[in-house]
């Protein structure tokens, strides 16, 4: 399959969240798409942060793009010139308050790439602890708590753990745990 090929490329946004860009495309069929939107985002990270007895770390908050409280994995944005395991650390440690000693990388997906350049990169961290206060950000309000991975299982069915992203990152999370090798976690 041959790529699309950019002909022009307008800023419409640019801050230190997003920028949005309408590009000119050329398809390969002949085709010219103008405009196709696009929009520049930062990496993401998410966390399969899991307790001693396997109890997953969930976080709860408001969004308010969708007017609706969601139940998701604790992450957040890369930072500038941050690696993301380092920032799913950080974010692990800011929004709850909870750190580990054992970190896998679990791997990365797109959010949406037919709109969207960034990836979500996925962390399980087991056995977390509480280490310090959560330190949030201004806009923040998280309420904090363990849940067993088949209740969120269930959570996801009641449309209570919504995110699409974070399903997908639970999924893969709950299965690379439960895929490791025995005696290296706790049976989920």
């Amino acid at each position: 399959m041959d790529k699309w090929k950019r002909l022009e490329s307008r800023r419409l946004v640019s801050d230190e969240w997003l920028e949005l860009t309408a590009d000119r495309c050329l398809l390969p069929n002949g085709t010219v798409l103008d405009p196709y939107y696009v929009l520049h985002d930062r990496d993401w990270v998410q966390v399969f942060a899991t307790n001693p007895d396997g109890q997953l770390l969930v976080v709860e908050q408001y969004r308010y793009a969708a007017d609706t409280h969601c139940m998701e994995l604790p992450g957040g944005v890369v930072e500038e010139n941050e690696q993301p395991e380092a920032a799913a650390k950080r974010e692990l440690l800011e929004e709850t308050g909870f750190s580990s000693a054992s970190w896998d990388y679990v791997g990365s997906m797109f959010a949406n790439p037919a709109r969207q350049t960034n990836r979500i990169h996925l962390f399980a961290a087991v056995n977390v602890i509480r280490s310090a206060d959560p330190d949030l950000d201004p806009s923040e309000v998280i309420k904090v708590s363990f849940l067993n991975p088949a209740r969120i299982d269930e959570q996801i069915r009641a449309c209570v753990f919504s995110q699409a992203l974070h399903i997908a990152g639970f999924y893969r999370g709950w299965n690379h745990l439960k895929l490791s090798k025995p005696g290296e976690h706790k049976v989920l």
